[in-house]
């Protein structure tokens, strides 16, 4: 299983493909992102992309395109796959003497009642606005959900970390099952500074893989929990924290709901 450590404190070097910023100006660039945003009030969707594109220098003329990639939405009586934009929506925007970019892309609108569930994924390319070239990527995600909750628990005492999942299945969703809760994974990073004078490292599946993924069964009523895992901390570490991120899917491998949680279990730089 292949894992990631990232030292706290220290300043890390990484290969990122189609990055122009290299790793020398990499700490004090803006990190370049794509963002996207469903509000829970509104049901308005907005996207923008912003961030340090190049080194500084002359400013350079660059196309963004945003693509809805795809998405889900669930009510109680359908589970919606949303088809990927038509077209990409492009921006032609100017970067700054310092390589920064910044723009704002398509908006939208969800119901936030009806939606049981809304999630919608998007892409954003940075291109040469003179050539059409690819300059890099960057990918974003925004997620609505009504009936998956997790709690995350650290108990100092006795050294645990418990992980418990509850959602709402019932009939949700299509006849046939699409939309309804079948299996629910867990993606896990652990936080740990065993000393005080030592860095702290970051340990987690790369890509976003999960680590734990359990079938879910549900209650007459719709209800179901899952108990996805008890963690005991031994060594007495410094500081140690859990970060949880939770994805529910139908029998068809469609995500249909998620949660995230966490929780500090030591930290002691807190004691006197």
């Amino acid at each position: 299983m292949l894992r990631m450590r990232v030292l706290s404190g220290l300043a890390v070097s990484a290969v990122v493909v189609g990055l122009l910023v290299p790793a020398t100006a990499a700490s004090a660039a803006t990190p370049l992102r794509a963002t996207i945003t469903c509000d829970a009030a509104t049901g308005v969707i907005t996207t923008s992309a912003s961030g340090s594109l190049f080194v500084p220098g002359p400013a350079k003329q660059v196309t963004v395109e945003f693509q809805r990639r795809t998405g889900v939405r669930v009510t109680a009586t359908a589970r919606t796959v949303l088809a990927p934009l038509a077209q990409p929506f492009r921006v032609t925007t100017t970067s700054t003497t310092s390589g920064d970019v910044s723009a704002a892309g398509y908006t939208g609108t969800f119901d936030p009642v009806t939606a049981l569930f809304y999630r919608e994924q998007l892409t954003v390319t940075f291109k040469d606005a003179a050539t059409g070239a690819t300059l890099t990527t960057r990918e974003a995600t925004c997620d609505h959900d009504q009936r998956t909750s997790v709690t995350l628990t650290c108990d100092p005492v006795a050294g645990t970390v418990t992980a418990v999942v509850d959602g709402v299945s019932g009939t949700v969703g299509d006849s046939s099952g699409g939309g309804s809760a079948s299996r629910v994974s867990y993606h896990i990073a652990t936080i740990k500074q065993q000393t005080p004078n030592v860095p702290t490292y970051r340990n987690e599946i790369l890509g976003g893989g999960w680590d734990i993924e359990h079938r879910v069964v549900s209650a007459a009523d719709g209800t179901w929990s899952d108990t996805g895992y008890v963690h005991t901390i031994s060594g007495n570490p410094y500081r140690y924290s859990e970060e949880v991120t939770v994805g529910v899917f139908d029998l068809y491998g469609i995500r249909v709901g998620t949660a995230t949680g966490a929780c500090t279990l030591f930290d002691g730089s807190q004691t006197s």
